[in-house]
């Protein structure tokens, strides 16, 4: 009787019926490694990267050049040739903690990170570290840095979104319309937009320029752990404690689909060049792409016996790399469709 009435709620409550759709429309109780002939993918590791010397936090790459860019636990930031597998270039921030950074371009990398009582900002310029900026933001938890690197948006245990300037460190935008703590945070492609995850189990869209609220999703189950917007900016994905990934349509403002594969808490998330594929990574070790026009698994890859913390795909769309606990940074080569 307990579970006809359980399906019998989900009938008539609107919400609920919506993400039963969506878990259906993902191939609920699929296996993540379920091929999908109509696009296919050639997935080859490429190499194995050992020159960090702690954990591996963040991975990005040039939007100019290509050229892989990585920094660690210990604050030293590397700058790859990944056809030798070296580093060519290294920088050390001696201050603060850097959690994550944005490759302007080849020459210029921001990076950024949080302590308890402060949020820290870099502009490294062809290696050298430039000045400390800061902010006293207490207890922040979350931390990402806009696509042209002028701003840092930050979410803390205190319910907080804020956006600050990177060349002054300044304050621009504080808002406090979550329930709960603001766990993950993301930029829109083109700058325009922030998003906000929350253990309220709602995101929350905001004007980057303004700070207004844009709109609000509430079809999550539990604290978001990451999000990530499509490149073309029709889907947002959203990781949470759940172990589930819910991609909502940016269009329409509703749950298309539901997700499941992952063991233990989802760490990050990145999208490929292509708009349809992106991965995760978790706690579980493991990579794994999926296809968020189908909301079906494509590929599962056992990268490390310990959490992966941070992936990325290159510009071309031709490597995939992921870095965690290990500190190794593993990078694979991509043979993917576009459409």
């Amino acid at each position: 009787m307990a579970r006809i009435n359980e399906a019998f709620a989900t009938l008539i409550d609107p919400e609920r019926r919506n993400e039963y759709d969506a878990m259906l429309a993902g191939g609920f109780g699929q296996r993540v490694s379920t091929p999908q002939p109509k696009r296919p993918m050639q997935v080859r590791l490429h190499r194995k990267l050992s020159a960090h010397k702690t954990p591996v936090y963040a991975i990005a790459f040039a939007p100019d050049s290509g050229q892989m860019i990585s920094s660690a636990f210990d604050n030293e930031i590397l700058w790859w040739d990944l056809e030798n597998g070296e580093p060519e270039r290294r920088a050390k921030v001696d201050a603060g903690v850097v959690s994550t950074i944005r490759a302007i371009d080849g020459d210029i990398v921001i990076a950024a990170g949080a302590v308890e009582t402060a949020v820290g900002m870099w502009t490294i310029r062809r290696g050298m570290v430039g000045p400390y900026k800061s902010d006293d933001l207490e207890w922040v938890a979350s931390v990402a840095i806009s696509p042209d690197g002028s701003s840092i948006a930050t979410g803390s245990i205190h319910q907080t979104m804020t956006i600050n300037t990177v060349a002054t460190g300044d304050l621009r935008i504080e808002r406090e319309e979550h329930e709960g703590s603001v766990t993950a945070v993301a930029w829109s492609p083109d700058g325009r937009v922030v998003a906000t995850g929350a253990s309220d189990n709602t995101v929350k869209l905001w004007n980057a320029s303004n700070g207004d609220l844009i709109h609000t999703f509430k079809a999550v189950r539990s604290q978001v752990t990451s999000l990530v917007f499509s490149p073309d900016g029709r889907f947002l994905a959203v990781a949470a404690v759940d172990l589930s990934i819910r991609i909502f349509g940016l269009a329409s403002g509703s749950l298309e689909k539901v997700m499941f594969g992952h063991t233990k808490p989802i760490e990050a998330m990145a999208f490929h060049p292509n708009g349809w594929l992106f991965a995760s990574v978790s706690r579980d070790g493991t990579v794994k792409l999926w296809n968020a026009d189908k909301g079906l698994g494509q590929l599962n890859i056992e990268a490390s016996s310990m959490p992966v913390l941070t992936v990325e795909f290159s510009p071309d769309g031709k490597y995939l790399a992921a870095g965690g606990l290990d500190k190794l940074i593993r990078v694979w080569e991509l043979s993917v469709k576009a459409k």
